[in-house]
């Protein structure tokens, strides 16, 4: 049944404004769905960076809920504890809108690790000097805003966050080494100190190993694309001449004629052999039989345009493909490479040699058969070799 045959109410009324497809979609959408776009974007990569984000706003409101339960239980120095939970909640929602509002998209880092970590640390620095005797508990979650940025800051990013947290948290030790809360035991806060020195060491350290591993996995994903560029170049080209081999030629040929067919026009297909090329071998040895043809190949290629393809159909024969091309004009590209090639001189290691080649020329047709046209480009060489050699025939 085609779409005429439907019946006129089961095709669905567009509406006023011809937007009412996209509305619909967007309200088939599950709810949740609809919440993480509207918090993250539609854009992946503003996923992970507002994800990233976000789960540092989790990590500061579990050290806020921490913060007010020791309050609840007279610990802390209360009158510091709404400002430091409006001032370290108010920061990362702001750090969190501003990467939503995508204005840091241009910046080295649009994720802001770095100044995310720097006022997280100073946010935890400020609540261990207001948390009293219990400020021992806020040392893990500084180890976890640390490890936080292990996976998304340079080496160098770690050590300054390292340096950082170290004189922040010395300030505070000072503090409390000179203000100590009741109960303190002597040494404690040296013994604080120390533990977050070793805390940033580790994090460093690990940082360091961790970018070893991530230096070495990229060296070998290069390795790996370089060694899968070469298997392609071995698979598609020929190792002497560097032209493209008989397969890859084949493919570029249907290729190139369903791109005629689209557009209407023609290509033409040359086959190019060089004359008298056993004598060579026989009488210089094969070695300079092998400079001849890279020397042929690179003096074909030098007339030719960008998108001319030419490859090593066997032996010293040679396919050149000239796409969007009539037979006047491939008969001047041909006529242009067999005169160059003739006053061109290859100098092997006891001779300097003219070298000659004989060329059969047709047209092909979008969708006309490949093989039918190389059979014709054939007959036109052999027609070009009886007839003398050094000459074009066209078929």
């Amino acid at each position: 049944m085609t779409m005429h045959d439907l019946p006129v109410a089961s095709q669905p009324a567009p509406s006023a404004s011809g937007h009412g497809g996209g509305r619909d979609a967007v309200r088939r959408e599950p709810c949740l769905v609809r919440l993480k776009h509207l918090l993250l974007t539609r854009d992946q990569r503003q996923q992970v960076r507002l994800a990233q984000s976000g789960l540092a706003n989790l990590l500061m409101l579990a050290c806020v809920g921490m913060l007010h339960w020791l309050d609840a239980a007279g610990i802390t120095n209360h009158p510091y504890v709404w400002p430091w939970t409006l001032c370290s909640v108010g920061g990362m929602v702001a750090v969190f809108a501003l990467i939503r509002s995508g204005r840091v998209m241009h910046w080295r880092d649009p994720s802001l690790t770095l100044q995310q970590m720097l006022y997280a640390i100073l946010c935890s620095a400020v609540g261990y000097c207001i948390t009293g005797s219990a400020r021992a508990v806020v040392i893990p979650i500084l180890g976890v805003v640390l490890m936080f940025g292990m996976f998304g800051m340079t080496l160098r990013q770690v050590t300054i966050v390292g340096i950082y947290t170290l004189v922040a948290f010395g300030a505070g030790s000072v503090y409390w080494m000179q203000h100590p809360a009741p109960g303190d035991a002597p040494g404690v806060e040296v013994a604080h100190l120390m533990i977050v020195s070793i805390m940033v060491a580790g994090v460093v350290l690990l940082t360091g190993r961790l970018h070893g591993m991530r230096e070495r996995s990229r060296k070998q994903r290069m390795a790996l694309s370089s060694a899968l560029e070469r298997i392609r170049e071995l698979a598609t080209r020929d190792d002497l001449t560097g032209c493209f081999n008989r397969r890859a030629m084949l493919e570029r040929m249907a290729e190139e004629s369903l791109r005629c067919v689209r557009s209407g026009r023609t290509m033409c297909l040359v086959l190019l052999d060089l004359d008298h090329f056993k004598r060579i071998n026989d009488v210089h040895g094969h070695a300079a039989g092998d400079a001849v043809l890279r020397g042929f190949a690179e003096i074909t290629r030098s007339q030719l345009r960008a998108t001319d393809v030419l490859g090593r159909w066997g032996g010293e024969e040679f396919l050149l493909m000239l796409g969007a091309t009539d037979l006047e004009q491939a008969r001047q590209c041909v006529t242009r490479v067999l005169n160059k090639l003739a006053g061109s001189r290859f100098e092997l290691s006891d001779a300097v040699i003219a070298v000659t080649s004989s060329a059969g020329l047709t047209q092909c047709a979008g969708g006309e058969s490949i093989v039918a046209a190389i059979e014709r480009a054939d007959k036109a060489l052999y027609q070009a070799k009886a007839a003398g050699r050094n000459r074009l025939v066209c078929a």
